[in-house]
């Protein structure tokens, strides 16, 4: 009766197991789009913090506002990125990150490939950096598919 159960329950982790790489896989295969970039800086996004270096990521199909999933050059480590709000159309793809209170956070993710900027929240700037410039930066996107 034990090797019963005990069998029993090693073909339901396996099943469960080829059931959570089967959707993995198929998140990929069915984005909208899929690309890449290289954080020069370690970043907060979405409450997580994304350290300096390659990653690549899947922004869902039918849901053009709104689930990004990110992993890092090593297909390793995954984070998904909730999107605050769609903008306008932009003529390129790219990561737009800004400083605020000492910590780099990435404000927008323009892809040209799906004709809309996902906009993502930012804590707002305090007094002294709301009077001296704004420290922002553009990184390249590179959509490998659309």
């Amino acid at each position: 009766m034990k090797t019963t159960i005990h069998s029993i329950r090693i073909a339901v982790t396996l099943l469960t197991i080829g059931a959570a790489l089967a959707c993995s896989n198929s998140a990929w295969a069915q984005a909208s789009a899929i690309g890449d970039f290289v954080l020069p800086v370690d970043v907060q996004w979405s409450g997580a913090t994304l350290p300096a270096g390659q990653y690549h990521f899947a922004l869902s199909s039918g849901q053009r506002g709104g689930v990004l999933l990110i992993r890092d050059g090593r297909q390793k480590g995954k984070m998904l990125a909730v999107t605050m709000g769609i903008g306008r159309a932009p003529d390129y793809s790219a990561l737009t990150i800004v400083r605020r209170k000492g910590k780099w956070h990435v404000a927008s993710l323009a892809l040209k490939s799906i004709g809309a900027t996902l906009e993502y929240s930012v804590p707002a700037p305090t007094k002294a950096e709301h009077e001296m410039k704004a420290s922002i930066q553009v990184i390249p996107v590179r959509i490998a598919r659309s």
